[in-house]
């Protein structure tokens, strides 16, 4: 049993290697598919790219209106319930987006499958990185709201590039679960749907969940969004480092390896059925 594990780790260590590799050989490829998918997605469409920011920002509009009113301009932290809002969302709003584009990445470049050398495990990271830019955009949107109401940047500002790591790490993981199940169960989109609808009234975005018993505190930091969500309110308006929730980053790294290693898995099993049932 030992030298079978062993054996396994020297495999999927090589298999890691080789999959950097690849993704450096592949770098103008990626980079292509990337802004291909990007311009495709917003570009293209006429106010794309004003529609795919003004989407995040007319719902957390709504939000505000509906809640400001029974939260009044301040909440329990640090400044105005809108930019606890804010910082908030465009987190989870990252997460959802690219999840949904994740899930049917492998289908939407079906026409790669058959390409000699071609690796599939990076349309996840082609998804990420089209999804990325428009985050760019948001989030320098975010930095200037917060300027104008007296949130100045400081040195924690550049720890949202530690977030933004750390989700897409988990991200890249799961779109190659997702992404190959997808071709097999296409209702698997549906049911993320309902997940990540789920995962939005269980993350605190638009609530604080400091009043909550201390055993729901705990149980709501299972969800490994929470951290990404609140590291982002923790870089934009508390000034905390990430070091201060060890646990808490010990717990998300635990998730990404688990759930990586389940997306290497899956995604090796049904890759050599790609091409026979990917949708043309």
């Amino acid at each position: 049993m030992f030298l079978f594990a062993m054996d396994k780790i020297r495999q999927i260590f090589r298999e890691t290697i080789d999959f950097f590799y690849q993704l450096y050989v592949n770098r103008r490829l990626i980079s292509t598919l990337s802004l291909r998918d990007f311009e495709k997605s917003y570009i293209h469409n006429f106010f794309g790219l004003i529609w795919a920011m003004a989407d995040p920002l007319a719902f957390v509009v709504i939000l505000y209106l509906v809640f400001g009113a029974r939260y009044g301009n301040t909440n329990p932290e640090k400044g105005s319930f809108v930019l606890y809002l804010i910082t908030g969302y465009i987190a989870f709003n990252l997460f959802t987006d690219t999840l949904n584009g994740m899930t049917t990445c492998i289908q939407e470049h079906s026409f790669l499958l058959k390409r000699v050398n071609f690796r599939v495990a990076v349309l996840p990271i082609v998804t990420m990185v089209s999804h990325l830019m428009v985050h760019g955009i948001v989030l320098g949107i975010t930095m200037i709201v917060l300027i104008i109401n007296h949130v100045y940047p400081s040195f924690y500002w550049f720890q949202t590039l530690y977030y933004i790591f750390a989700l897409s790490a988990l991200m890249i993981s799961v779109g190659w679960l997702t992404s190959s199940v997808y071709l097999f169960f296409p209702d698997i989109k549906n049911i993320l749907s309902i997940v990540t609808r789920m995962m939005f009234f269980l993350t605190p975005i638009f609530w604080n969940m400091h009043g909550l018993p201390p055993n729901s505190q705990l149980l709501l930091k299972f969800n490994p969004i929470f951290y990404i969500v609140n590291g982002y309110r923790d870089s934009l308006t508390k000034d905390q480092g990430f070091w201060t929730h060890p646990a808490l980053t010990v717990y998300f790294w635990s998730v990404c390896l688990i759930v990586l290693i389940a997306g290497v898995m899956v995604f090796k099993k049904l890759r050599p059925h790609f091409a026979d049932v990917a949708i043309q």
